[in-house]
């Protein structure tokens, strides 16, 4: 398991200058316009993108076949990138927090630890895009996965965008019911999320074993 997890982070090392390039960019742009939140969320899911690298790469040399003939089972083939994404997730948010952290001490913030809350929902957000997409890519492979990749990201963003515009155009006013609901999950949040995570992180696992067992290569 542990061979899987740093053959996966050798191939994804290799991309991680364009982390340091980001972070000069965004942090100077932040610093100049005094606005430190900007930059938040941003590296959680710059690091988490590298995980579709990953499958991409082992797609490319054929590492399935390869791998199933070591000792491994396909379930710690699944485990090993499931713990990958959850590492990248991990990775991101401290790269996120520290980065934050100076630019709130450089800009004088009002508060040190201001936007942190943005990289948390970044880590969640990694969290369930993936619980969705890991199944579709153990099912598929990476190549053929691309196209629910993009849906995936784009529909939920152009529905709530189009529901948000609508709203707003016409000054429509949500159920009291609906409210209520919003307000008790915002204020609960810091519980219904993880909550929210390992159920769905259990549920994505549970099939991508069922179905990377059946699969044949």
């Amino acid at each position: 398991m542990k061979g899987l997890i740093v053959k996966d982070f050798i191939n994804v090392s290799k991309n991680f200058w364009v982390i340091g390039v980001i972070i000069i960019f965004y942090g100077v742009l932040a610093f100049l316009t005094d606005s430190p939140g900007s930059f938040s969320g941003m590296f959680t899911l710059i690091f988490a993108m590298f995980l579709i690298g990953t499958y991409s790469l082992d797609e490319l040399a054929n590492w399935d076949s390869y791998a199933l003939s070591m000792p491994l089972t396909r379930d710690n083939i699944v485990q090993g990138k499931y713990l990958m994404m959850l590492l990248l997730a991990l990775l991101g948010f401290l790269v996120n927090a520290v980065s934050l952290l100076i630019l709130n001490m450089a800009t004088k913030a009002e508060s040190l630890f201001g936007g942190f809350e943005l990289p948390l929902g970044g880590v969640v957000v990694v969290i369930i895009f993936y619980s969705v997409l890991l199944p579709i890519i153990s099912k598929l492979g990476i190549t053929k996965a691309r196209i629910y990749f993009i849906i995936i990201y784009m529909v939920p963003f152009l529905l709530g965008m189009l529901i948000y515009k609508k709203l707003k155009e016409d000054n429509l006013i949500p159920p009291e019911r609906l409210m209520e609901v919003i307000e008790m999950v915002k204020n609960n949040i810091y519980i219904i999320a993880p909550l929210v995570v390992i159920v769905l992180l259990g549920i994505s696992y549970s099939i991508s074993i069922g179905i990377y067992r059946k699969k044949e290569f």
